[in-house]
């Protein structure tokens, strides 16, 4: 397994597009610093900064850009042939699928790593104190992996729908903006811990345990509605964390038969 693992890491040697997509994180924060802000300190900069990179370029870049490198992933050896090649070896295709899998995780830490470090260039050239900027980091490479755990659904339909390409496409854009809209829901963001749509879906999830490790010490009349009404729903790491290993173990067990059980 470890073999397989090392194997797909170093094909990424021939996929400049692997590194080139994790530095999309930075396009919206970039965006960004060309509009109007209020902000009075480097805290508030920061927080706005970071914020950009949870809640718009996790939900609607990094979700569709880790489903698009699944279907590359799965899609290319069978393009070229190399499929075949690999089970005279013989090759595990469970195992092929996981190795697959933990790559797509890597992408996704190092594109919320990325986002976050472009972002603290950003905030020094504009001559803001990066006060409190490490905690958020590291807060969201831990939205990195519930968003890796949430793309796996449409990763199984990818290889269900085996070399489809055009439907790959049509599940990631529906998928990447349905789950951007009910991330925001306040339905959704107010059901309990449990199952339901707003624990299991990786919008609303991220979304009430990332949103109180903001700072909310002097919140406007606005936020301070927001809170009243969602607060009690909030999670904390280890609910986050569980719901994100048990979708991840049941969904790469899908995903690994799935792909075994496909004819080369």
């Amino acid at each position: 397994m470890l073999k397989l693992i090392l194997c797909e890491f170093l094909k990424l040697k021939r996929k400049p597009l692997f590194f080139a997509s994790s530095l999309m994180s930075i396009l919206i924060p970039f965006a960004l610093t060309f509009l109007p802000s209020d902000v009075e300190t480097g805290a508030e900069a920061v927080q706005d900064m970071m914020s950009c990179l949870f809640q718009l370029s996790a939900y609607l870049l990094l979700i569709p850009a880790v489903i698009v490198l699944a279907s590359n992933l799965f899609f290319e050896e069978q393009d070229n042939d190399t499929l075949k090649n690999l089970m005279t070896v013989p090759v595990d295709k469970a195992q092929l699928a996981i190795a697959k899998m933990l790559l797509l995780l890597f992408f996704s830490i190092l594109f919320m790593a990325a986002g976050g470090l472009l972002s603290l260039v950003i905030l020094l050239l504009q001559g803001w104190e990066p006060v409190g900027f490490w905690r958020l980091f590291f807060v969201g490479l831990g939205e990195s992996i519930i968003m890796w755990t949430g793309t796996l659904p449409c990763i199984l339909l990818v290889v269900a729908f085996n070399k489809s390409y055009i439907i790959s496409v049509i599940i990631t854009f529906f998928y990447t903006m349905i789950n951007y809209l009910l991330s925001t829901s306040t339905v959704l963001l107010t059901q309990p811990f449990g199952l339901n749509p707003g624990t299991l879906l990786p919008g609303p999830l991220a979304f009430r345990w990332f949103f109180p490790l903001y700072d909310h010490s002097n919140p406007g009349p606005e936020l301070s509605g927001l809170l009243s009404r969602i607060s009690p729903y909030f999670l904390n790491h280890a609910q986050a964390f569980s719901v994100a290993a048990v979708e991840a173990a049941v969904f790469l067990t899908l995903i690994a038969v799935v792909y075994q059980r496909q004819e080369v």
